[in-house]
Parts: structure tokens; C-alpha cells; sequence
């Protein structure tokens, strides 16, 4: 969210296998389990009530040559993927510290509009960090923008491959797009999310309907209120990638 006053926070994973590596939050996957809890138990599944996923994405990275691929994981209808390789120019500090027993040391980049300060440790040399970050002689265990508004930390290095999140992305369909027209076609869903449900209402010119009273209610209506209060959700997104 924008409102500085508020702090919002959610476990992320990033799994390392040989040279790749899946960036994902712990969302879709506690969802799946609640369905799936639910399901069997034979409760009716509380939607509102799930995990909302605060990345919005997976990241998929080749390591050894940086390419990531980005799935979107936001929309309803269609989900998107893209390829991108940026040029991450890192300077590296003198200034070190402990996280999680590894020393670390300091360095900076800019990405996408914010500059960003990043602890690595070369006492394990994977080239590789959370969300998109990665090209430094070690791997990345914090790392946090100037003005803190996103803020990446290890808490944890295990082994064990306990979430995975690659079935998930397998199953799933993607419309292959670029970066840029991604950001231009999220850009339009924010300032008119439910434009697709108006085309359909219009096309059907179906345009009132009964309530479970038999009250006569406004389509229209209800979902311009509701787009409305989509918009503005949209507009207190604090997006990692301005």
C-alpha cells in the first residue's frame, strides 16, 4: 500500500535448483490448501477469507545467464508471461555485517525507478536474490529501496525443497506477451478492471436482475460502485516496478 503508515508483510520463497530458481509468495499455496481443506471437509469455501498474494507473480530465473521469466498472477481471466534480462550494475561497499551466521557485504543498484541497497554473502556463491535481483558474487539475503517501501529479508536457508511452486505455474496457461506491453495493458486493466464485464453486460443487454428478495437490482449500477472501488484499491497499490 502507498499509506506509509501501514505495514503489510508475507513469507516468500525462493527455491534453488542447479541453475534455475522460483521466486513465488506463500499465498497461492495456502490457498490451495484451505480449498482443498475445505473441500474435503465439506464446508463451503470462503474466498474472501484466502490469502491475498501481495508479489502478484512468480519469477523464474536462469542463473548462470540471468534471463528471468515473469508470470503474472493477478487477474482473473487471463494470466501473462514475459521474458526479460536487465542489465543490473551493482556497486559493491565495504560496509559488512551477520545474517544468519553469513557475513555479508553491502552493494547497491537502481532498478525500475528506485535505487536499492542489497546485503549478499560469497559463503554461499549463488548468484541469486529475491524477486528479479541477482549478478552478485554471492547470494542475496536482504535487500531494501531507498525510501524502504519493499524490503526483502532471509529469515530461513533449508535444504529441503518444502514449497514448490512449479506444478502450479505448469498447469496454468500463459499468454506470452513483452514487458512493456504488459505494463501498458496492466496499466489500462487499473483504470478499468471490470471493462471486460461491461462488454458482456452490453453485448447481452442484460441490465437488471432479481435479488434472492425478487428486488429489482441496477447491473449497472452494482458494478460501476464496484469498479469504482477497484480503482481506487489500484491506486494505493505500492508496485515494486514504478
Amino acid at each position: 500500500m502507498k499509506d506509509s503508515a501501514k505495514i503489510t508483510s508475507q513469507n516468500t520463497f525462493l527455491n534453488i535448483k542447479e541453475n534455475t530458481s522460483t521466486f513465488f509468495s506463500e499465498a497461492p499455496y495456502l490457498s490451495d490448501s484451505i480449498i482443498a481443506s475445505d473441500q474435503k471437509a465439506g464446508r463451503k469455501i470462503n474466498f474472501k477469507a484466502l490469502p491475498g498474494d501481495l508479489l502478484g507473480c512468480y519469477i523464474k530465473k536462469n542463473i548462470s545467464s540471468k534471463k528471468i521469466t515473469y508470470y503474472s498472477d493477478e487477474f482473473d481471466e487471463h494470466e501473462y508471461k514475459y521474458e526479460e534480462s536487465p542489465d543490473l550494475k551493482w556497486e559493491i561497499a565495504k560496509e559488512n555485517k551477520v545474517i544468519l551466521g553469513f557475513k555479508v557485504y553491502a552493494a547497491s543498484t537502481n532498478y525500475a525507478g528506485r535505487k536499492y541497497y542489497a546485503y549478499f554473502t560469497t559463503e554461499l556463491p549463488i548468484q541469486d536474490g529475491p524477486y528479479k535481483f541477482c549478478g552478485l558474487p554471492g547470494l542475496i539475503l536482504e535487500i531494501f529501496d531507498e525510501k524502504n517501501d519493499h524490503h526483502f529479508l532471509a529469515t530461513g536457508i533449508s535444504k529441503e525443497n518444502k514449497i514448490s511452486i512449479d506444478d502450479y505455474i505448469t498447469k496454468r496457461k500463459y499468454i506470452e506477451t513483452s514487458k512493456e506491453k504488459f505494463i501498458e495493458m496492466r496499466k489500462n486493466h487499473a483504470e478499468a478492471p471490470l471493462k471486460r464485464m461491461f462488454e458482456m453486460m452490453n453485448s447481452n443487454q442484460i441490465y437488471e436482475k432479481k435479488d434472492a428478495n425478487s428486488t429489482i437490482i441496477d447491473i449497472r449500477k452494482v458494478l460501476g460502485e464496484t469498479q469504482r472501488k477497484m480503482i481506487e484499491e489500484y491506486k494505493k497499490e505500492n508496485m515494486i516496478e514504478l
